[in-house]
């Protein structure tokens, strides 16, 4: 559209013509008024500007009819966005308040017990030294665990997750959102910072095993993809739920044959019922010494040859001489799998 030149009125400043036009401001030279005056393109022309040129004058009332319309839209989107950022707060208080009053409610407990913990099941970054729980899940699994597993955190409104798959976030700001901190799982940071969550202290020195199931499978198919050495409990930074530490040198990961070679239910069993294979409740479960020395026993074997061989002996020798266990005498694995007759859910 060519302005330069035309004659236009404004309401105060009188008659002038049109000296420059870019995409969103044109600058005027009035004729009352040394200094050329700038003016914001189409917007200036709803309330102050009139081109005597009426041609013109349409073309721009038909830009100002669209124009309108986006800033409509704008303005409706920022009262939406306005509105989710007060209840994202208000839910956020109510989340923060019960988690402080389970953490004060818990902060005199330390259980002395090694510790296995449910994941849910994160694909991010896998390859083939490990079956994933370094990044965010491919779009498969986000799905899978959104619509099908329907996992709390998952399936929450504020998880940046369920944001991408409704659309409102692009992949590049969910990637820009996990490289922040934010709003992101546990799971898809889990061997990146190697901590466990449990939501109560727990004494160095103890296992931690990390179990999951991938999609579609049973529970008598929990896998153990990861075992650490708690170094220490460390308080939140933010005061609302402490963690578990790993140590720097006594943590393996596994590869996805190797998890699968390294059932859950080979080595626990439920005490009141142990027949029963079912983890329905609970983020976590305790194990013994021997059912530990056990998972380590196991790591050894499947470790056979590979360059986690020396760790995986060291490991297992470290942890029995804590607990004072004779690896030679290491009962046969004893869980709910290995008995006869097991209830399976």
């Amino acid at each position: 559209m060519e302005f330069i030149g035309e004659v236009i009125k404004h309401k105060v400043f009188g008659i002038g013509k049109i000296t420059e036009f870019k995409d969103d401001f044109i600058k005027i030279k009035f004729d009352d008024i040394e200094e050329e005056k700038d003016f914001i393109y189409p917007d200036s022309f709803d309330s102050y500007l009139v081109l005597k040129n009426e041609l013109l004058s349409k073309q721009v009332e038909d830009e100002l009819v669209i124009f309108r319309k986006k800033e409509a839209e704008r303005a409706f989107k920022a009262e939406e966005l306005k509105k989710d950022t007060i209840r994202l707060k208000q839910m956020t208080e109510v989340k923060n308040n019960i988690k402080k009053s389970a953490a004060k409610k818990n902060a005199a407990k330390k259980i002395d017990s090694n510790i296995a913990f449910k994941c849910n099941y994160c694909d991010g970054g896998s390859n083939n030294e490990n079956i994933g729980y370094k990044a965010v899940c491919s779009d498969e699994i986000i799905n899978q665990n959104i619509n099908n597993a329907k996992n709390k955190w998952c399936s929450d409104p504020e998880s940046a997750c369920y944001q991408y798959l409704q659309g409102n976030i692009s992949r590049e700001e969910l990637n820009l959102k996990y490289n922040e901190n934010k709003n992101i799982c546990y799971e898809s940071q889990m061997l990146n910072q190697w901590r466990g969550f449990p939501g109560i202290s727990n004494n160095s020195n103890n296992l931690a095993l990390l179990t999951t199931k991938l999609p579609k499978e049973k529970e008598k198919d929990r896998l153990i993809f990861a075992v650490f050495l708690i170094q220490e409990y460390k308080e939140s930074d933010n005061e609302i739920e402490g963690y578990l530490v790993a140590s720097k040198k006594y943590r393996i990961e596994l590869s996805m044959d190797e998890s699968k070679k390294l059932k859950f239910w080979d080595f626990y069993f439920n005490l009141k019922n142990p027949e029963k294979i079912a983890n329905n409740s609970g983020l976590y479960r305790y194990f013994t010494d021997i059912q530990a020395a056990q998972v380590l026993k196991t790591i050894c074997e499947i470790k056979k040859g590979s360059c986690d061989e020396a760790l995986s002996i060291d490991f297992l020798n470290h942890f029995s001489k804590i607990k004072k266990i004779d690896i030679n005498e290491i009962p046969a694995l004893n869980g709910a799998l290995q008995g006869k007759g097991s209830l399976v859910s």
